[in-house]
Parts: C-alpha cells; sequence; structure tokens
C-alpha cells in the first residue's frame, strides 16, 4: 500500500493531539517530570506488545541491534523527553491551541537541518515558505499580547516576538526536528526480515523501554512519593500512555516508509485535531489575529510541502 504513510501520520497527528491534552490536565496534578514519565511508562506495555506481536506474526527472530542503534535511539528518547518537558512548560505560559501551533514549524525545520546535516536539498520555493512560517509564528506571538498593553507602554514588541512563549515553541520545533531525523537513521539500521513495520515496531519498543528505565530510576531515587501519587489519576495516565505508545506507534511506521520531512509535513493535521481539543476539553478561545498567523504558518507548511 503506497500511501500507508500518510495514514500512520494521520492516526499519528491525532493521538498526539490527544497526548498533549492529557498531558495538559496532567500538569494541573503533576511536575513536568512525573507528567513526562507518565506518558512513557503507561504507553510502554503497548509499544512492548506490538513488538512482541510483530514478531510473532512475521516469525521473525531479533535481529541484531547495533551499537549506532542504542546511541541512535537513546538519543531520540532524549530528544522526545525533553520536547515533552518543553510542550508542558508552554502549557503553563499559554492557550494549547495556539502554544501547539508555535512549535509547529517543525516540517520546516526537518528541512533546513535535514539539508545541513543529512544532504537534503531545498529549492529556492522551499526558502520562500520558511520565510513565512516565520512570520506567522511572529504574528501568532503578537497575538499573544493582552489587548491595549503595547500602548500602555507594558511591552514592546522586540520583547513579544523574542518572548519565551515563542522561544519555548521554536526550540520544541529544532528538537522535534532532529529526533525525527535520527529516529529514521536508527530505523534504517534495523534491517529486520519482517520489514519496515517490524523495524518501527523494535525501535519504537527500544526507545521507550530507555525512557522509562532511566527516567525512572531519576524519579525512584528523587520523588517516589510522586511517583506513588500517579495512582490516583490511573485513568488519565492510562489515557496518556495509550495516546501515547499509539501515537508512537504510528510515528515511527510512518517514518520507516519514507522520508521524515513527509511525514512531518503530513502531521500537521495535527491543528485541526489541536483546535477540536482546545474547545470541546479546554474550553479554550483563540484570538482573531491568532487564527491570522496559524494561517500564515499553515500557508508556509504548505508552500513548503508544494515545492
Amino acid at each position: 500500500m503506497d500511501y500507508l504513510w500518510i495514514i500512520a501520520a494521520v492516526l499519528a497527528a491525532l493521538c498526539q493531539a490527544l497526548r498533549y491534552g492529557s498531558l495538559k490536565e496532567l500538569n494541573k496534578h503533576f511536575p513536568v517530570l512525573l507528567t513526562s514519565y507518565a506518558r512513557v511508562v503507561f504507553g510502554l506495555p503497548i509499544l512492548l506488545a506490538h513488538a512482541g506481536g510483530m514478531l510473532f506474526a512475521n516469525g521473525a527472530p531479533i535481529p541484531p541491534l547495533t551499537v549506532k542503534f542504542w546511541v541512535l535511539t537513546a538519543l531520540v528518547a532524549s530528544g522526545q523527553f525533553l520536547g515533552t518537558m518543553l510542550m508542558v512548560r508552554l502549557f503553563q505560559i499559554g492557550n494549547f491551541a495556539v502554544g501547539t501551533m508555535l512549535a509547529k514549524a517543525d516540517a520546516v525545520m526537518t528541512a533546513i537541518i535535514g539539508t545541513l546535516l543529512f544532504s537534503e536539498v531545498i529549492s529556492g520555493g522551499g526558502w520562500i515558505a520558511i520565510l513565512v512560517t516565520v512570520a506567522g509564528v511572529m504574528v501568532v506571538s503578537l497575538g499573544r499580547l493582552p489587548t491595549g498593553s503595547l500602548r500602555e507602554g507594558n511591552a514592546s514588541l522586540a520583547g513579544l516576538v523574542l518572548g519565551p512563549a515563542t522561544r519555548i515553541g521554536l526550540l520544541i520545533a529544532v528538537v522535534n526536528a532532529i529526533c525525527f531525523l535520527l529516529l529514521r537513521e536508527a530505523i534504517l539500521t534495523v534491517k529486520s526480515s519482517g520489514g519496515a513495520a517490524l523495524d518501527a515496531a523494535l525501535a519504537g519498543a527500544a526507545m521507550s523501554l530507555i525512557s522509562s528505565v532511566s527516567l525512572g530510576a531519576w524519579l525512584l531515587a528523587t520523588d517516589r512519593q510522586g511517583l506513588m501519587r500517579l495512582g490516583r489519576f490511573l485513568p488519565l495516565c492510562c489515557f496518556a500512555g495509550l495516546a501515547s505508545g499509539l501515537g508512537t506507534l504510528f510515528w515511527f511506521l510512518g517514518t520507516a516508509l519514507t522520508n521524515a520531512s513527509y511525514v512531518a509535513a503530513v502531521a500537521q493535521v495535527q491543528i485541526v485535531f489541536a483546535f477540536a481539543i482546545s474547545r470541546y476539553w479546554f474550553r479554550e478561545t483563540v484570538r482573531p489575529i491568532e487564527l491570522a498567523g496559524i494561517a500564515v504558518i499553515l500557508a508556509g507548511v504548505l508552500l513548503f510541502r508544494a515545492v
């Protein structure tokens, strides 16, 4: 099925939007580290079961996993954890939907970093798309300013554009882009007899296992009481884990089947899901100028994919 990666990318975007929504809810009760750990450890059983099921269905042995695979997978795990922490922090600063939008420059960032470090080529039209996307981020940032505060001298335009929400959003985009590219490199090193789907399943399980063990050990030593409190919110933790596990599964599958930048571009449909969650779950509103900025960001992403 030639376009399986498109279906996988759309499903990954839906799961990621649901994951962010559940993480925002969890963050009302737990600090960032515990919120991030909940989605990792409760998603691990799904990924392990999927990888085991794929091995059984294919009748394939576990392929030899090289040092390069483990290093790349560990880097992706660390990067995803950092990205989740930054996103949770972004939730604390501003609107859920708009905060998610600020991080959606990752498709463009993937192309830039891929060009510099992974020999991808960007045309002149691609660079135009990058400038349009950056302009959209600036417009969204302008929309965060309280009405009349510039006139009253409470904030400068430069301070807004370079403010913490913008910086965190763009940092998330850079971290995500690096993870996308390293993830594809890790999957390509597996080369199991079960094909790309099994390669992706093994990489997803390995990454989640690394995250669960390393972060779990740290929290066990520093916040054992906090770990115990997760049981009080078991349904929400399970939902976050389910969304995270399925999102990882679909994202890894899409990345195994095609270029990382293609998956990142199609996954921009997460914007639609984020707006739905923002309106019907969190009852949040978005200003017209923020909508305009988001539209510009989308236009930039679409221009980039069209070139």
